[in-house]
């Protein structure tokens, strides 16, 4: 599931153009699953899964931006929802 508007992580005219609280906070907890991924991935210098060298770096980013995208679109880690309210209580939409 992807959210319109978003691309990758560098394109801040996509970022800029979300509006509501709801796919701020997917896009997120987007970056924040990928660069906890990319964290990860340092610690397997070279894994036969993407190669060595420059392709293997941009395949394993390529990688873990997809699978960010795919974790966040579960919303089975629940930083989206706590993000979201975040925003909803700060911005004055909640109410309650």
């Amino acid at each position: 599931m992807r959210i319109d508007g978003v691309g990758p992580y560098w394109d801040l005219n996509g970022l800029s153009q979300i509006k509501d609280s709801s796919g701020t906070a997917r896009a997120f907890e987007e970056e924040l699953l990928h660069l906890y991924l990319k964290e990860v991935e340092k610690e397997f210098e070279e894994s036969p899964l993407f190669g060595g060298g420059m392709a293997g770096k941009i395949y394993a980013d390529l990688f873990a931006m997809e699978l960010s995208r795919t974790v966040a679109s579960t919303d089975s880690i629940g930083i989206r929802q706590v993000v979201e309210e975040a925003i909803r209580r700060y911005s004055g939409e909640d109410n309650g």
